[in-house]
């Protein structure tokens, strides 16, 4: 017989796994058609009397960043729909406590009989870009839309609700290095109270 304790524990332990999901999910909606990357500007016409912008001398590193964000996101959405990042390029695009983060959350959804259906939605940009230093660093700002992406009973398939004021779109910061000339994600830290 289940006491009112044991139901409670159990209860309050969803609900962080499924935080723990959302959060760690919702970025791997990145290369789902959801992404918004920055697109090049149109080559200035020569009959043009308007003078044109200055062109963002990083915005070749900028995209190599974000296309390294969503590589990570795509993988993730891949692992957290099976329970396992076997059959995934995860190792690829993250490493560090973003991978560590991303793998115990894997094993934990699985364990708990759970999978994730659909993909996060989102609005990312490098924020910040600093190629000096030991290491090459970035920083990109991604709005985390949750709505899409559904947490579901393996067995059964049925729904399982995000805890109760779980926001579905708040503001998600990732921190990016560059490895051997691969940008890496190397940590992802959720902002649950900003929402977006």
């Amino acid at each position: 017989m289940t006491t009112a304790r044991q139901h409670h524990t159990r209860t309050a332990r969803r609900r962080r796994l499924l935080a723990a999901v959302a959060l760690a999910a919702t970025t791997a909606a990145l290369a789902t058609g959801c992404s918004k990357e920055p697109k090049a500007s149109p080559a200035p016409s020569s009959s043009s009397a308007s003078p044109s912008p200055t062109a963002d001398p990083q915005a070749a590193e900028k995209a190599a960043v974000l296309a390294a964000y969503n590589g990570f996101w795509s993988e993730s959405v891949k692992a957290y729909a099976a329970g396992s990042d076997k059959d995934t390029q995860l190792v690829k695009f993250a490493a560090n406590k973003a991978l560590d983060e991303a793998l115990t959350d894997i094993t934990n959804l699985d364990k708990a009989g759970l999978a994730m259906q659909g993909a996060p939605g989102h609005r990312a940009e490098t924020t910040s870009l600093t190629m000096t230093g030991e290491r090459p660093r970035a920083t990109v700002t991604d709005c985390l839309d949750l709505s899409t992406w559904r947490t579901v009973n393996r067995s059964t398939g049925k729904e399982e609700p995000y805890p109760s004021g779980q926001p579905l779109h708040y503001l998600a910061v990732a921190e990016v290095e560059q490895w051997s000339g691969q940008w890496m994600v190397v940590t992802m830290t959720p902002n649950g109270d900003r929402t977006c």
